[in-house]
């Protein structure tokens, strides 16, 4: 026969403390099965059960329930019991509050416990094993002897005479209190920094709850979440605005910067910041915010730079361009100038420029969006009492789509092709240059040294085309003509999905530089209507700023991730959404897993450094710099594996642990040899960009069929595609679908 599992409860348990289907398919999550006796059954983690139990769905489906009659006989049972009590010595100790709690279950249960009448034998049975609880108590069992003793209390009211029943009645309050006292010694065991003295005078206390799921119930299921949200109420306000005291103290005025791809709003935002006597500049992305530091410091400007990935301070700084998660919310800026504020809405990072927007203090703040951000990031600027002025920006040169399709085979100098993988861009990258046409290479996982190198080869008019992947959207200014789309659906990380318009749009507004083409081109070599209909498409306002926890989290006396947890399911106010917490929670729990025992704050400082937890490579460096920082050893730069010629995956990887060794100093106060990661980095960027230059072909693996590229990993000799067709007997076809001749 199958064990069950003391962790869950099936349908007829959940039956039994009244739920029913439609209770069961409102409220609780889609069931696991496990098989008992042979049989698979529906189960429910008890913890979710609890917690679903407190809804006002539940709690008014129990009322309407139809509740016991009341037996005369256990009415006098609970009336002696509760006379035993009332004789019984009583201490000011956790153990006699708790003993308290359990009798008022008792009392509370006893009159309409007895259901079915006991023979004499069960009943003095039950009532001998409540007394044996003063000398040995099992915790785990201690809920079902107590039922017991409420089942035996119509026997107890009539019996009370009974040696044993004089027993119960003689020693009723020291024995809930031996019991209490084993209880509280296992609860510390598993948890030692409980405050059991204020759970236990917690008003509202579950005593039912206590005698029916035990003590750790009631501490995980109800006291902890009300105690987390009691407290971040006090630490934390409701309107995130009021977060940023010192903001709210200054009066700050606004400029909207409003407009699509390549219409100047983040030049005409970047005038103000040069004049200015300081200031700072955040960006979505590392490469704009070296691309800004070195605009300012080319106009004269000294600007520091502070990314996730490096830092470049000097003594003497008068402005700093950063990425949005890096501003410093404690300096003083005469102007600040935010960048892509459409980012808002990210469920990831839009936290970041919520916090920049509410909290960055400077006099004049220059916010550049797409249109689409025009009323969420008003009604901030409103919400915090400041001033504001709207400029709206066209682009100079007009956008205009294609009649028909491109072979990507007949582009023209000044073209951009896009595509949306890597493998995609470096197969297509060396068509091209196999047919005698230079291009420039772009993709997110390229080095900003090797990145700004390929922008300099088509500025200079070594390389005559660009490849790239929507990288090319963000903040990239080239002299491209035309954009050619060569897919309409992406990966995004989780699916693969058509491109959503307004990612088209910025794509697309990379088109037609003004002061280098009169006009800008975008096309398609397949599928046109769909950049048609993206083109046309109207975007939707957005209707949401995400707000993030700041550190006053660490400041509740609780298990970080129960904090985390309970405040992501705490209200906020509108128009606000909570951040996506599960890269913290994953983070968190697989540190504690693998047996790190830090402090909260170096958890939440772990839980931020920013690399890549799904590259397992970059996973395990990162634990092995965890297992030497708590073990006090030194930590060293990652050193590249002596080979005659590494590949380009190979070199990507090692440019990305470069990275995550000097975001993991940063965060826990290493110190760096900032010349030495410097010199390496800029050695690593150099030979990628000689592969991308003169050995790619080298570096791209392709089908022995349909002459497919093969993503960088990938096993075998042909695709996945080719695989299966040669599996099933069908005519071999070639990289782009049509059957070979």
């Amino acid at each position: 026969m199958a064990k069950r599992d003391a962790e869950s409860w099936n349908a007829s348990q959940l039956r039994r403390r009244g739920w029913t289907n439609e209770l069961m398919h409102a409220l609780l999550p889609k069931p696991r099965y496990t098989e008992l006796d042979g049989n698979k059954i529906r189960v429910w983690s008890r913890g979710v059960v609890l917690a679903a139990e407190r809804d006002e769905r539940f709690l008014a489906s129990r009322v309407q329930t139809q509740v016991p009659s009341e037996s005369p006989a256990a009415q006098s049972g609970a009336e002696l019991l509760a006379a035993a009590w009332e004789r019984g010595p009583k201490e000011d100790t956790p153990a006699w509050a708790l003993a308290e709690q359990y009798h008022r279950a008792i009392l509370d249960l006893a009159p309409t416990a007895a259901n079915r009448r006991l023979r004499a034998q069960q009943a003095m049975a039950h009532l001998s094993e409540f007394l044996a609880l003063e000398q040995r108590c099992d915790s785990a069992r201690l809920s079902a002897i107590l039922r017991n003793l409420l089942r035996a209390a119509a026997w107890l009211g009539e019996n009370r005479n009974a040696p044993v029943s004089r027993q119960v009645l003689s020693r009723y309050a020291q024995v809930l209190a031996g019991a209490s006292e084993q209880v509280l010694q296992d609860f510390a065991r598993s948890n030692p920094a409980a405050d059991v003295r204020a759970m236990l005078s917690a008003p509202d206390f579950p005593a039912r709850t206590l005698l029916q799921d035990g003590l750790g119930t009631v501490w995980s299921v109800w006291y902890v979440p009300q105690a987390i949200r009691s407290s971040l109420s006090l630490l934390m306000a409701l309107n995130p605005k009021d977060e940023y005291p010192a903001a709210r103290a200054i009066h700050r005025h606004f400029v909207l910067h409003l407009g699509g791809t390549n219409t100047g709003k983040t030049y005409a935002g970047f005038q103000r910041l040069i004049s200015a006597k300081n200031g700072v500049y955040l960006a979505p992305l590392r490469l704009l915010a070296l691309e800004a530091q070195e605009t300012l410091l080319d106009a004269g400007v000294a600007c520091s730079l502070a990314t996730g990935e490096e830092e470049d301070y000097q003594e003497g700084d008068t402005h700093v361009a950063a990425t949005a998660e890096k501003l410093d919310l404690g300096a003083r800026y005469e102007v600040a100038v935010i960048d892509e504020c459409q980012m808002i809405a990210d469920p990831q990072r839009g936290y970041a420029w919520t916090r920049a927007i509410l909290g960055v203090q400077a006099e004049e703040v220059h916010l550049c969006a797409a249109p689409e951000a025009r009323n969420i990031l008003l009604r901030l600027i409103e919400s915090c009492g400041d001033s504001y002025e709207v400029e709206v920006h066209k682009r100079r040169t007009p956008l205009l789509l294609m009649h028909h399709t491109v072979d990507y085979e007949r582009i023209q100098p000044g073209d951009a092709l896009i595509t949306f993988s890597k493998v995609g861009v470096l197969s297509v990258a060396e068509d091209l240059r196999q047919a005698g046409k230079e291009p420039a290479i772009i993709y997110g996982a390229l080095p900003y040294s090797t990145r700004r190198k390929q922008m300099e080869g088509f500025l200079n008019g070594e390389m005559e085309y660009v490849v790239s992947t929507d990288a090319i959207g963000m903040g990239l200014n080239l002299p491209i003509r035309r954009i050619l789309f060569m897919e309409t659906e992406k990966f995004d990380g989780v699916e693969r999905r058509d491109l959503k318009p307004e990612e088209i749009q910025q794509i697309a507004g990379r088109a037609g530089r003004y002061g280098m083409y009169d006009r800008g081109y975008v096309g398609a070599t397949q599928n046109l209507g769909a950049i048609r209909a993206g083109l046309e498409a109207v975007i939707p306002p957005i209707q949401h700023a995400v707000q993030g926890f700041s550190d006053l989290v660490l400041q509740a006396d609780f298990d970080l991730l129960e904090v985390l947890t309970e405040w992501n399911k705490m209200p906020t106010v509108e128009p606000y959404v909570k951040l996506d917490i599960s890269r913290y929670i994953a983070i968190i729990s697989k540190m504690r897993e693998l047996g790190f025992l830090l402090p909260k704050e170096q958890e939440l400082r772990a839980a931020n450094i920013p690399f890549d937890e799904n590259e397992e490579e970059l996973r395990e460096l990162f634990f092995q710099f965890l297992r030497r920082y708590q073990l006090g050893e030194k930590i060293e730069q990652p050193g590249l594996p002596e080979e005659s010629r590494q590949t380009l995956p190979e070199l990507e990887l090692y440019y990305r642990k470069l990275d995550l060794f000097f975001s993991f100093a940063k965060a826990f106060d290493l110190s760096v040899d900032q010349d030495k990661l410097y010199d390496t980095r800029e050695q690593v960027a150099d030979e990628i960009n000689e592969i991308l230059l003169h050995r790619l072909r080298s570096n791209i693996r392709f089908c022995e069929r349909c002459k497919k590229p093969l993503a960088p990993g990938h096993r075998g000799k042909l695709c996945d595609d080719c695989y299966r067709r040669e599996r099933r007997g069908a005519a071999p076809m070639n990289w782009q679908g049509k059957k070979k001749k």
